[in-house]
């Protein structure tokens, strides 16, 4: 009688380790089932979430709101890109970007103006380069009149019988070449009045007019 319920303990211990080691055996292949092994649509989900966690890294440029280097998962578009950079501006023009586009690691999304933005922003830099320079020809110009007229009101009168060829230089108007005319001129014949300098050949009317404050007869 002892020796048969030693016989029943021993076949009870002995089923419950098997039991033991089917449901370890059974854990651990579920724990290794491939995704192969799964239904489709299970394989599916697991997919779709190894996609979602997958980033690229993509830079945002041109007419957005915050152009940077942006991470951005790998299933997204472009549409989602620039709304990453803080979207649009107003001057952007969407029409020209493929918004629908799956974005790709290392791809640059560059959004352009709109042509009417770009022809406004010309013309006003262009506008303010003319007026910049307009105004510095103007001082120029001006400081160059101003210092004329400083120098001819300081200029002193040129008695043009005794000058010599280089103190009639100093005449507006009259050159080496002239100066040297002057002299020939008056040694043929004194000069009796300003209008004597017509006789000098190259000098009419004109230029005795500029002349006529500066110079003296003696």
């Amino acid at each position: 009688m002892q020796a048969k319920s030693k016989k029943l303990i021993f076949i009870a211990v002995l089923l419950t380790g098997c039991i033991i080691t089917s449901l370890i055996s059974s854990n651990d292949k579920a724990k290794t089932l491939p995704v192969s092994s799964l239904p489709q649509s299970a394989q599916g989900a697991v997919t779709s979430k190894a996609a979602q966690t997958k980033t690229v890294r993509v830079q945002v440029s041109g007419a957005v709101l915050e152009p940077g280097i942006y991470d951005v998962p790998a299933s997204c578009r472009v549409e989602e890109a620039i709304a990453a950079a803080g979207g649009l501006t107003e001057n952007a023009d969407s029409e020209r970007v493929n918004l629908v586009r799956k974005v790709r690691d290392g791809m640059q999304i560059r959004v352009p103006v709109q042509k009417a933005a770009r022809t406004s922003s010309t013309q006003r830099k262009s506008a303010q380069a003319k007026s910049s320079l307009g105004e510095s020809a103007s001082g120029k110009y001006g400081s160059a009149k101003a210092g004329s007229g400083r120098n001819n009101s300081m200029m002193q009168n040129v008695r043009i019988n005794s000058a010599s060829a280089g103190e009639l230089q100093q005449l507006p108007g009259i050159g080496p070449a002239l100066a040297q005319r002057i002299v020939e001129t008056r040694n043929s014949g004194r000069f009796t009045s300003a209008e004597d300098l017509l006789r000098v050949p190259g000098i009419g009317k004109a230029k005795l007019a500029k002349l006529r404050d500066y110079v003296e007869v003696d």
